[in-house]
């Protein structure tokens, strides 16, 4: 498996930034939204039926995924109309078929586009998966994107990721016709930087990323760094000060290298700067540290941004393993406020204990890491005994062959025991045996409540059924303690599974989400009560599949509470061509469990308002 493109699902930044909870929309969600017609600007100072009013109804909206977003929309013309601006606020086209759909719908209805704020245009996708990208001309979506710029007046966040930069004349308008933007993320291809590019005539921007574009053809081990153009560093540096966001790296490390010993110059200082990604590095011809050239200079650099919140230094070693030590010289009261890092364990090692102290959210899969740094002195699991606010762990082990590692799994969930999130990446064989022993620990992280597993495939064995494995994890327990059996993770509410496999494209075969239903018994004790499932991929005879059900196959919780169970035929659904009748029993089924989970959302986002507000009036009860 190819190092970038593993990890890079796990961590790549190709999110826009700011808060990605729900901001994301589908553009099949977007395309069945009622346009704006002539009656759409009605009054919206009128109350929703039954009393609801419209600041509730923008609270309750923040709580609701795109496609529960899109069915309130629809109850009525009045909610339509004061919920566009939230349905366009952020508009993602992911593949060359959305793009093509969405922009020709944009220019034939220019009021929609008013409502964007962020817009991200990806033709020719390197991601799309399982199906296969169209290609698609990119200098027709720069024509589209003149020609609807002009109605974005509030577009403030723009992300271009094509095969190539799109020509200057869209920076142009971009910047003549958007006085918003301040955010600007674009890729590069094989082409190289236009040193009189317009891209670099913008000023005050607040985020700027300019990376190599994945999966790019291989041309040399060890490329020459790459120097960037003068105006791009006078950009930055001089005409930016205000910069948050900064991106400088390359996702194809054997074909183009950017050089950013820059940053290691006095003039390098952004005072607000809170999210610095650079890369990849990694090792010249003669085996030496490639990047930066001045370690003492680049600790300077991290030390003086006292504000960062997310480090990435994105390493390539897919080759040879990385060094036993990287040098990294910090102060001691480096990065205080640091939640993120993203790295090798190396350069967490040596971080401050303030940083350490910090962080939030690790991953650990720029390199897998082999048996010998596992655990003892200066392993991993010592590490991370000093992050003691970690809540997000992403890791990856290379094990050829699994021996009983129970007592690396049992420091490792013991070393960061309020995690959240885990994410478990083993890229070679990783079996039954393996995969219990590893449930069996997990039990020992009280608050999870996601769990991932990536792991290589085999057409044999326990790979048959990723519910299975699934199966296997939820049940897994420890050892009865003074008579009572441990309830294993109580707050586990859903498991991840990727199955990776070389000659896949983007060497993903299949992946499946696995979201738990929960109950409450007799005893107060929440039971698992069923699985609802949705799984895609690519099947042994190459062709892609998809299909969602739910499975039930577990002991039904007292009978207390049996009257408030709502009971849930399983069902599936394929992509194998079923008959009509039953492809439209599917799409009811679909339909129903949809509006059911849609009302939970909403009952429980409406059960938040309530609590809030009822908090709020004790806090002013007390005050008083």
């Amino acid at each position: 498996m190819s190092l970038e493109d593993s990890s890079s699902r796990v961590a790549e930044k190709t999110n826009l930034p700011g808060n990605r909870r729900r901001g994301l929309k589908s553009l099949s969600t977007l395309l069945q939204i009622p346009l704006l017609g002539s009656r759409a600007e009605a009054r919206l100072d009128s109350p929703l039926a039954g009393g609801l009013p419209a600041d509730i109804l923008y609270e309750v909206s923040e709580y609701l995924w795109s496609s529960d977003l899109l069915s309130l929309s629809l109850t009525s013309k009045y909610v339509r109309a004061l919920l566009l601006p939230v349905l366009y606020d952020t508009v993602v086209l992911k593949s060359s078929r959305a793009c093509r759909t969405a922009l020709k719908m944009f220019f034939e209805w220019p009021d929609i586009c008013r409502y964007i704020r962020k817009l991200a245009v990806r033709p020719n996708y390197y991601l799309a998966w399982p199906k296969a990208n169209e290609r698609l001309d990119e200098d027709w979506v720069v024509d589209m994107l003149l020609k609807i710029a002009e109605n974005m007046p509030l577009l403030h966040t723009f992300d271009w990721d094509g095969l190539e930069m799109p020509k200057d004349r869209l920076w142009i308008a971009l910047r003549d016709k958007c006085p918003l933007l301040k955010t600007v993320y674009t890729n590069i291809g094989y082409q190289p930087l236009n040193p009189s590019s317009s891209l670099f005539d913008f000023t005050d921007l607040t985020s700027f990323s300019l990376t190599v574009r994945h999966s790019l053809e291989e041309t040399d081990l060890f490329p020459e760094q790459e120097l960037l153009p003068e105006r791009l560093w006078n950009m930055l540096l001089t005409k930016c000060p205000n910069m948050q966001d900064l991106t400088l790296s390359s996702f194809s490390s054997s074909t183009r290298l950017l050089n950013v010993d820059k940053l290691c110059t006095a003039e390098a200082h952004w005072p607000k700067l809170h999210s610095l990604t650079l890369g990849s590095f990694g090792y010249n011809d003669d085996f030496e540290l490639n990047s930066p050239s001045d370690d003492a200079a680049f600790g300077a650099f991290l030390s003086k941004h006292t504000e960062l919140k997310y480090l990435r230094l994105s390493w390539n070693f897919k080759r040879w393993m990385s060094p036993e030590i990287i040098p990294l010289v910090l102060n001691p009261t480096a990065l205080p406020h640091l939640t993120t890092f993203v790295g090798v364990h190396q350069q967490l090692a040596v971080l401050p204990q303030c940083a350490l102290s910090s962080i939030e959210i690790l991953d650990l899969t720029c390199e897998p890491l082999f048996a010998g740094r596992l655990d003892g002195v200066g392993g991993v699991c010592s590490t991370l005994n000093k992050l003691t606010a970690l809540t997000s762990l992403d890791l990856w082990l290379h094990i050829p062959e699994f021996r009983d590692h129970s007592t690396f799994f049992k420091g490792l969930m013991e070393a960061c025991p309020k995690l959240t999130e885990l994410h478990f990446m083993c890229t070679t064989s990783f079996g039954v045996k393996p995969l219990l022993c590893l449930a069996a620990h997990l039990p020992l992280l009280p608050h999870l409540r996601t769990f991932s597993l990536t792991k290589g495939h085999k057409y044999v064995g326990d790979d048959t059924s990723m519910l299975r494995t699934v199966l296997r994890i939820i049940r897994a327990n420890t050892q009865p303690k003074h008579g009572k059996s441990i309830t294993p993770n109580p707050e586990l509410r859903q498991v991840n599974i990727r199955w990776a496999r070389e000659k896949c494209p983007n060497h993903l075969k299949q992946e499946g989400t696995y979201d738990i239903v929960r109950r409450w018994d007799a005893n107060h004790t929440s039971v698992i009560v069923g699985v609802e499932v949705y799984e895609k991929g690519i099947n042994v005879l190459g062709k892609v599949f998809s299909r969602r059900y739910r499975y039930n196959n577990f002991p039904a919780p007292s009978k207390a509470l049996s009257s408030t169970m709502t009971a849930t035929a399983t069902s599936s659904s394929t992509s194998h061509t079923p008959s009509a009748s039953a492809s439209s029993n599917e799409a009811s089924n679909d339909r129903r469990r949809s509006g059911r989970i849609g009302r939970g959302r909403l009952r429980k986002a409406l059960m938040l308002i309530q609590n809030k507000k009822n908090n709020s009036l004790v806090d002013l009860s007390r005050s008083a």
